[in-house]
């Protein structure tokens, strides 16, 4: 069972307020105040700092934090496993283009070959998928975008090619990206992984998306990839989202310099569980050595 003050450690990281803290575990101020300063004397160590009067957690902290949360995770589904004699359902992540275009597939081969068994997927862009599985709400996830390599354990699902796309009806020949800049730019939202890796190439050219003349942000990529069709714009996607657009003639490929880029998408799980079997179960289920 987890050191009761773990828990407490956990909200006021959450929340970064002692007051809101207090308020989600229903006690009082001063008695989380005191739980956080025995952690910190418990381990000899600053867990939080102030700049002002706003909170931040010490490089100390935010590790003790990670671990926390991974300990707490690993609690929370071991009393499922107790409580239940059959077999615990898998309960992954994806991300949209992953989840849409590839995943399937992987699905419908599992179940033709294995005796049914409940399986959830919850579809959500990197940024919360990490966060999920950093609180143990799902047992790994396939991502498009970055994440710290160094934080979880991983391996390579797939790799694809990214590149940018414009409907056929549009004519836009051989260019440069500083010159595709006076396109508009659809998008998909902050904390996308699509969004992240665009960012990275453009940043490599010194250009933002904000340099672009007109932006539509959306956050679903069939909503995405039906603008790019009816000739709104253009959008930068892999290679598995317009591979049958682009062999009817629907959309094309617009060639430009440093594209189509090679990306890795990646199964994740977290590094520091005591529950290591996510990393067979994911080879099975995928069908991966």
């Amino acid at each position: 069972m987890q050191d009761l003050r773990m828990d407490t450690f956990i909200a006021v990281c959450e929340h970064m307020n002692f007051t809101r803290a207090s308020e989600v575990l229903n006690l009082t101020q001063p008695a989380v105040s005191r739980q956080m300063k025995s952690l910190e004397e418990y381990y000899g160590v600053e867990l939080f700092r102030y700049e002002g009067k706003k909170m931040y957690l010490t490089p100390a902290g935010a590790k003790l934090f990670k671990v926390a949360q991974s300990i707490k995770a690993d609690e929370i589904r071991l009393m499922e496993e107790l409580k239940s004699s059959e077999t615990r359902e898998i309960c992954f992540g994806s991300t949209p283009t992953p989840a849409e275009f590839m995943i399937p597939k992987k699905i419908s081969k599992y179940l033709s070959e294995n005796d049914f068994s409940k399986i959830s997927m919850v579809v959500g862009n990197t940024e919360v998928l990490l966060n999920k599985l950093d609180k143990g709400e799902i047992d790994f996830a396939v991502v498009e975008g970055n994440f710290s390599k160094k934080d979880y354990r991983y391996f390579k699902f797939s790799t694809q090619k990214y590149f940018p796309v414009c409907s056929t009806n549009i004519d836009i020949k051989n260019c440069s990206i500083e010159n595709l800049i006076n396109e508009t730019l659809i998008v998909r939202e902050e904390g996308s992984g699509n969004r992240e890796i665009l960012k990275q190439c453009l940043k490599r050219k010194n250009i933002r998306i904000d340099d672009f003349k007109k932006i539509l942000e959306v956050n679903n990529i069939s909503v995405q990839k039906a603008l790019v069709k009816e000739g709104l714009g253009i959008a930068f996607l892999f290679e598995a989202v317009v591979t049958d657009e682009i062999s009817k003639g629907i959309l094309k490929r617009i060639e430009l310099d440093g594209f189509p880029l090679e990306h890795e998408i990646n199964f994740v799980c977290r590094k520091n569980s005591i529950f290591n079997d996510e990393i067979e179960k994911a080879k099975v289920f995928f069908d991966m050595d």
